[in-house]
């Protein structure tokens, strides 16, 4: 059987949205949440429901586990010549998507959270600022994103954090973490606009 061809894109492109992206997700947390009191930031709609710190304490985890990598991959990657174009493979275009928000900003498809990553189950995520710590995080990939454009975002694969024995195209794997942090950021947002969220 052939395999699947993705469709070719920038690789500047791609980085540039990508970083747009990011400091809009970075806008979004400081103008949504930056002024909200412990008792907003930890309010559940229900026991089984996540908080808008749930939200970034899920985010942070992730961002500890990638951002490092994603450092160290740009920094020692063999492949130092950029391509002109990016294309992902198969299984990045089908690991990105799965996050990634519809056109009009809404979840398409419910996903389950890993235990590590998930704060009902794991209660040793940091939910004491969040928000700083995610500010740092997102500072620190953007700078990547940046420097990833000195490299071959195709061809340098990084460690998939779900799954460590999968391996992703840097590109895809930097799509991934993007989309995966615009999808929890709209998820905060919709827990603020709840009818019942506490008043100030």
């Amino acid at each position: 059987m052939a395999s699947v061809l993705m469709p070719k894109i920038s690789s500047d492109e791609l980085l540039d949205e990508l970083i747009r992206l990011t400091e809009l997700n970075n806008k979004t947390v400081i103008e949504e949440f930056g002024t909200l009191t412990d008792e907003q930031l930890y309010w559940r709609p229900s026991k089984d429901s996540w908080s808008i710190a749930d939200c970034l304490a899920h985010l942070n985890a992730f961002h500890r586990f990638y951002v490092p990598v994603f450092i160290e991959r740009v920094k020692n990657s063999r492949f130092r010549e950029p391509a002109d174009y990016f294309q992902s493979s198969p299984m990045g275009n089908s690991t990105y998507m799965k996050v990634k928000l519809g056109k009009l900003k809404n979840v398409k498809r419910k996903l389950k959270s890993p235990k590590d990553y998930n704060p009902l189950v794991n209660k040793n995520l940091k939910k004491e600022e969040v928000i700083e710590a995610f500010l740092k995080y997102q500072v620190k990939l953007l700078n990547t994103l940046d420097k990833a454009r000195k490299i071959n975002i195709r061809k340098t694969k990084t460690s998939f954090s779900v799954r460590p024995i999968v391996k992703l195209r840097l590109g895809d794997a930097f799509q991934y973490i993007v989309y995966h942090c615009e999808r929890h950021i709209e998820q905060a947002k919709k827990i603020k606009e709840s009818p019942r969220f506490p008043k100030a």
